[in-house]
């Protein structure tokens, strides 16, 4: 698999849908709680943390798999950053960034977004979104990132 094809990848399969969670979670929390620019916030901040920590869980197996096929430092580097499976300092700092960004994110779209739409349907375009974008990634890949080998296809 080429450089470019993991960049584009990780584009649908990672940080579009990371984005997009980030975005369900300023939401959810908005829609949830009416005077969120409080102290209470950061409860919405460990939520969001530990609910981007569970995706990012979910997304390891493709995201190893692009990190061994990657030849790109940089590539590497942002890939190494979010596999879990190495040390618990990456995990806490994977905690510690999501949770800044999940109050972040709580803050943005309180700021941005009227509360007509947060209570409507916010949740559903970013779905939506989510969707697309994973399906794309699932299309353009879908042998390079999964369990299955050929071997295993071929024995069915």
């Amino acid at each position: 698999m080429s450089n470019k094809k993991i960049a584009v990848i990780y584009l649908f399969f990672f940080i579009i849908p990371y984005i997009v969670c980030m975005g369900v979670v300023g939401i959810a929390y908005n829609a949830l709680v009416l005077h969120a620019l409080t102290w209470r916030v950061i409860a919405g901040g460990v939520v969001g943390a530990f609910g981007m920590f569970a995706v990012k869980v979910i997304s390891q197996r493709p995201v190893l798999i692009m990190y061994r096929s990657s030849t790109t430092k940089f590539l590497k580097g942002l890939l190494n950053f979010f596999i879990l499976e190495r040390k618990r300092t990456t995990i806490g700092l994977n905690l510690i960034v999501d949770f800044l960004l999940s109050i972040a994110s709580i803050y943005i779209v309180a700021k941005s977004v009227p509360l007509s739409t947060i209570i409507g349907s916010a949740i559903g375009w970013l779905v939506l979104t989510l969707m697309v974008s994973l399906t794309i990634a699932s299309y353009m890949e879908f042998d390079s990132l999964s369990i299955y080998t050929s071997k295993k296809k071929n024995e069915k």
